[in-house]
């Protein structure tokens, strides 16, 4: 094969190969997921449950600020399913406090304030303080007897 002949396949060639990688490169790049996407991704199951100042969570007299150490395993182990049509269902768990009380029940949410939060069923306001591919972390406040409560609940999948 002449030398002009063997130059041009070895720059084709080369030009195939950068061509191929860099095409690879951009095409293979995972696309960043939107809030609504990692929101639907999956189950979503309360791994943490903060009250400040401490709070009582059944009305018994006993405070706690890590309210997932009082809390009661039927009221623990429920997860809940986000779908992006803006629905979702809360699922009791392997327990359920009240074996009258549904196995699930739906609940309609919404992103607002340029999704920073989340709203539920039309009027429970949460602040989004975290969304990633496995954590969801959202807050809450309200006022009783005078005390202002902050709430903050964290999920994991």
């Amino acid at each position: 094969m002449p030398k002009m002949e063997l130059a041009s396949l070895w720059i084709l060639t080369a030009v195939t190969i950068a061509a191929v990688s860099c095409k690879k490169e951009s095409g293979g790049a995972s696309k960043q997921k939107t809030k609504t996407e990692l929101l639907a991704t999956g189950s979503w199951k309360r791994t943490g449950l903060t009250a400040t100042p401490a709070y009582d969570w059944y009305g018994d007299g006993t405070y706690a600020t890590n309210l997932l150490s009082v809390m009661k395993v039927c009221d623990s182990d429920n997860f809940d399913s986000y779908k992006s049509d803006g629905t979702g269902v809360t699922d009791e768990g392997q327990t359920r406090c009240d074996e009258s009380d549904p196995q699930a029940w739906p609940f309609v949410w919404e992103f607002a304030d340029n999704e920073t939060k989340l709203v539920f069923d039309y009027f429970a306001e949460y602040t989004l303080v975290e969304l990633t591919e496995t954590t969801l972390k959202f807050r809450s406040t309200f006022e009783k007897n005078g005390v202002t409560y902050t709430i903050d609940e964290t999920y994991s999948h």
